[in-house]
């Protein structure tokens, strides 16, 4: 019983500490697994989703699913006037994705 009160202590310390580390947007949580668009060019492209588009983007290594529940974080200056689209920090800080706004919510 204690390792579990201790996972789960670990667990919201580190959900707290990526919250606090969002130096250029808010944290936001991933909802449902999606799929992140290596560029903007890459994402007015996809989305509306088609599951042909994104079978051949897959391939061709243009977008990578994002896993449900993943805390990022969004880039708030990202030079594009599109409320639909949201710039997130990838995970581990990789790499910046194009996703969805309806794909996000904020973290609390």
């Amino acid at each position: 019983m204690k390792k579990a009160t201790l996972t789960l202590a670990i667990a919201v310390f580190a959900t707290a500490a990526q919250a606090q580390s969002c130096p250029h947007g808010a944290p936001v949580r991933v909802i449902g697994d999606v799929p992140g668009a290596i560029s903007y060019d890459v994402f007015s492209h996809l989305y509306p989703l088609n599951a042909d588009v994104l079978a051949r983007m897959s391939a061709a290594q243009q977008i990578t699913m994002i896993p449900d529940g993943t805390i990022a974080c969004t880039i708030t200056d990202d030079g594009v006037p599109n409320p639909g689209a949201v710039l997130i920090a990838g995970p581990h800080g990789n790499m910046n994705y194009w996703l969805s706004s309806a794909s996000v919510k904020p973290l609390k």
